[in-house]
């Protein structure tokens, strides 16, 4: 009799991820907060992150959403690399998103935003380089 391995989660209950830093798609299991890249083997967050007050870090880096609410204040030294972004509080940072950038219309962002779509509110900040659609090679690489 053959063993069956349910350690495998079924097919409804998986998701795709594309990895931050290769770009190579892969399967992981729909509850996962974080995984190890099979291809680049560089550790990734999954799960999205809520910044609700005054925060000063380095990087965010999630294939999440990245949601900065009205009392949110986010500065970032080097990046915000994510999987989306909301933004209804302040920004300071580059960002590179994944997905689309929603820009609340009492929002501001001062920095470069490098994503395939943006939507920004009436009264909105925007400060910095926007490239918006296919995303760039150095955020792109070519496939090996």
């Amino acid at each position: 009799m053959a063993s069956s391995n349910t350690s495998v989660p079924p097919p409804d209950d998986r998701l795709t991820v594309t990895c931050l830093y290769c770009d190579k798609p892969q399967e992981v299991g729909r509850k996962a907060m974080s995984m190890t890249c099979k291809y680049c083997s560089k550790s990734l967050k999954l799960e999205d992150i809520p910044l609700n007050k005054y925060e000063a870090r380095r990087t965010i880096e999630t294939v999440g959403t990245v949601t900065v609410d009205k009392k949110g204040n986010v500065v970032v030294t080097d990046k915000i690399n994510c999987g989306g972004l909301i933004v209804r509080g302040k920004v300071k940072g580059n960002v590179k998103s994944r997905g689309p950038v929603f820009v609340g219309p009492e929002a501001e962002i001062k920095g470069d935003v490098i994503a395939p779509a943006i939507a920004v509110g009436a009264g909105a900040i925007l400060e910095g380089k926007y490239e918006i659609g296919k995303l760039p090679e150095e955020f792109n690489p070519p496939h090996a």
